[in-house]
């Protein structure tokens, strides 16, 4: 992937690789073009968020402990991020365009499986290989954006409208989620995925140009590895609050993603091509862009969750109601994300970043009074002031990252920075599901409180990694 965000010709291949196939430069296919491979991505990211507000729904129909329910969002997002590292690499490879169609492809089955799932074990499985897809075509997409604009400006503009659409997404998951489910039921939250995707994939074929492909070396064992840490690892939290963490599956868990870590670390110094090298995370800038990620995507999506599931079950609304219950939320935080984070461009992300994780923690904090009684006023400001600070934070994140590392690095910069950000999402999910079951008004507090704890932590990790005074180049923005 790396190679294809370059804005000039094909590098010559190194010695003892095969030299590259890069087709001829075919003129962009415009709007329409941008508008399929923004459909594609637009449809995997709101499939994380989409689910939550079914969740009370899918437990009355298919039965099940609150441990299989939080597998349903959590399978999801923990081989989405498993898978990312290596997705750039495997863009290079295949070719970012034939990866992409390839991913929706399977993305598409994957979604008429899960939709098609008799109980909660056929529905995690095929919501594992939904993330397996997702992680292949989020790259992807960056690459395949990167050979449609060769020339800068213009390269930038539409990064910045993969980064928006992108903030849009996760944020109106729960809207539409809510809407499908009351209307039809849960299972249309994945049929419909299957018209978006075929629609998706005849656009790509159709308007875009075939991406050049390099020899590029894979890395198996250091890949293998990492899913073995993200999968056990939060599987121990989802097991361990749930059965206690004496029980033995949740300290056979936590073993074997010690092991796997220890084994990664071996893999990625053996390895001649590793999918993450590890002197990269010697830089200040992109291990505190890492850190950031995650602490971002584990308050906003974890808060976003929490909040899903009392508004459902302490408020008695249902999917529909909780879903429109976000829309002050949604709108604050693509408010944000289009119009205000813009001044990333002329202000450089630190000032984006602490103001808008101050705002969210301060969201987080005003919504702690929220008990079973109705108070709307206080839950719309108290979104309203999270989803204003988490818009600001998401475009600002990638350009911490990307800036940190060489342009020839881009990808491995935004394929980690994504699958920490997927890994703070399931870190949430896996805690807050237990705090909230059986706890009422008190385990939303702690979930709450969390929130704005991770927040705070953000704020002093920029305060303390990043200088006074930086300025972001309009290319370094390039995915939220």
């Amino acid at each position: 992937m790396s190679e294809a965000l370059e804005s000039g010709p094909a590098a010559p291949a190194p010695r003892g690789r095969a030299p590259s196939k890069v087709p001829e430069p075919a003129n962009p296919g415009g709007g329409t073009a941008l508008a399929a491979v923004c459909l594609g991505f637009f449809m995997v990211l709101m499939d994380a968020s989409a689910l939550n507000v079914a969740l009370p729904r899918l437990r009355a129909e298919l039965g099940g402990g609150l441990a299989p329910l939080e597998w349903t969002v959590n399978s999801y997002t923990i081989a989405m991020a498993a898978c990312l590292l290596g997705g750039g690499a495997l863009a290079d490879r295949l070719g970012a365009r034939r990866l992409f169609e390839l991913s929706l492809l399977l993305f598409v089955a994957a979604s008429a499986a899960c939709a098609a799932s008799p109980g909660l074990g056929a529905l995690i499985a095929a919501r594992t290989v939904q993330g397996v897809a997702a992680g292949g075509l989020l790259p992807a997409s960056l690459a395949v954006i990167a050979h449609m604009y060769p020339e800068p400006a213009r390269r930038a503009k539409a990064f910045t409208i993969w980064g928006g659409v992108s903030s849009l997404a996760l944020v109106i998951g729960p809207v539409a989620g809510g809407a499908l489910t009351a209307a039809v039921g849960w299972r249309a939250i994945f049929l419909i995925n299957v018209p978006i995707g075929l629609l998706a994939v005849a656009g790509c074929r159709r308007r875009l140009a075939p991406s050049p492909t390099r020899a590029v070396p894979l890395d198996p064992w250091g890949q293998l590895a990492a899913a073995v840490v993200v999968g056990c690892g939060i599987g121990a939290l989802v097991e361990g609050g749930s059965h206690g963490w004496s029980a033995p599956l949740p300290l056979t868990l936590l073993g074997a993603a010690a092991l796997a870590a220890v084994a990664f670390g071996l893999a990625e110094r053996a390895a001649r091509h590793p999918v993450l090298p590890l002197g990269v995370l010697r830089r200040p800038g992109f291990a505190a862009g890492l850190g950031l990620g995650a602490l971002f995507q584990f308050g906003a999506y974890g808060g976003q969750f929490a909040l899903s599931l009392h508004l459902q079950h302490r408020w008695g609304l249902g999917a529909l109601g909780a879903g429109l219950a976000f829309v002050p939320f949604a709108s604050c935080w693509a408010f944000a994300s289009f119009v205000l984070a813009r001044a990333v461009t002329r202000t450089g992300p630190r000032l984006l970043l602490i103001v808008g994780s101050a705002g969210a923690a301060a969201g987080a904090l005003a919504l702690l009074p929220l008990s079973g009684g109705r108070d709307w006023p206080l839950f719309t400001v108290g979104s309203c002031l999270l989803g204003l600070g988490a818009g600001l934070m998401g475009p600002s994140l990638p350009t911490v990252v990307l800036r940190s590392l060489p342009p020839d690095q881009s990808g491995l910069a935004s394929g980690s920075l994504n699958a920490l950000r997927q890994v703070g999402g399931a870190i949430g999910v896996a805690l807050f599901g237990p705090l909230l079951d059986g706890r009422g008004d008190a385990g939303l507090r702690v979930c709450l409180a969390l929130v704005a704890l991770g927040f705070a932590a953000a704020a002093l990790v920029v305060r303390h990694s990043m200088p006074a005074v930086t300025r972001a180049r309009p290319a370094d923005i390039r995915t939220t």
